[in-house]
């Protein structure tokens, strides 16, 4: 999975700062600030060792099926300063967004890296969400979308992966997006949901259009807008309805 990843750090940083818009509106230098430093810390502490982890002991599976084992250190090398690089640019382009073009611009594109991170997975299920061996996969080997939910790939990568890094995203984006009024934390997130919604329609709708055009290879069938659409809507729904529990300032004051 590390052809993606790029764009899921991206994705969860300017996520983040869309949910501290109101701190990186004020703060004089975005570096040297405390909500850089835990986006820093979140990234570096939680999310790379576990997916160094999965990286070392899912190796065909994370590269895609090009190695089967690692057999020294320089690939976990370059997947960690692949993921610090995404943190650090990712940072700076949406602050620079939403100090330029505003809020609804940090949305859309952290929406838009989300949203083809998610769709891709159920696409290209059939590499991305393999449940099948390194030799399985390059002896053509089919195996279905649902049989991927019952490996220990899934386990790793997903479960133990939620629970690692999954409370500290979510506290960030929680504690964040607080202080507002009621009125304010249903719009920002009504913007989050309409963008996910209409990034959905638009990827579903190109495929149903590139299938009946004939434009893909004949594996790419109709019946694969089923796993685009779960992957993605069940997706941003994990990503986005957290932060119905945000605290107002109301809230916060009580």
């Amino acid at each position: 999975m590390l052809i993606l990843e790029p764009f899921w750090v991206y994705a969860s940083v300017a996520f983040l700062v869309a949910c501290g818009r109101r701190q990186f509106l004020v703060v004089e230098n975005i570096w040297g600030n405390l909500h850089f430093s835990l986006i820093l810390v979140m990234v570096a502490g939680f999310f790379v060792p576990v997916e160094n982890w999965v990286l070392h002991k899912h190796t065909a599976w994370e590269t895609t099926f090009l190695l089967e084992n690692l057999s020294d250190s320089s690939v976990i090398a370059l997947a960690s300063l692949l993921h610090i690089t995404s943190t650090i640019l990712g940072y700076w382009l949406s602050v620079h967004q939403l100090r330029t073009y505003g809020l609804d611009s940090v949305i859309k594109s952290s929406m838009w890296a989300f949203s083809i991170f998610f769709a891709t997975q159920g696409m290209f299920y059939d590499t991305l969400l393999y449940s099948g061996t390194y030799q399985e996969f390059h002896e053509g080997v089919e195996k279905s979308f649902e049989s991927f939910f019952f490996t220990d790939r899934f386990i790793d990568a997903y479960i133990v992966f939620f629970i690692v890094f999954g409370p500290v995203f979510y506290y960030l984006a929680i504690s964040w997006n607080g202080g507002c009024t009621a009125e304010e934390k249903v719009s920002f997130v009504s913007k989050l949901a309409r963008e996910a919604l209409q990034h959905g329609v638009i990827l579903t709708a190109g495929y149903c259009l590139a299938c009946v055009l004939g434009m893909l290879p004949a594996r790419f069938g109709l019946w694969r807008v089923v796993y685009i659409v779960v992957m993605h809507f069940l997706s941003h729904f994990l990503v986005i309805a957290p932060l119905l529990l945000s605290p107002t300032a109301k809230e916060r004051e009580e």
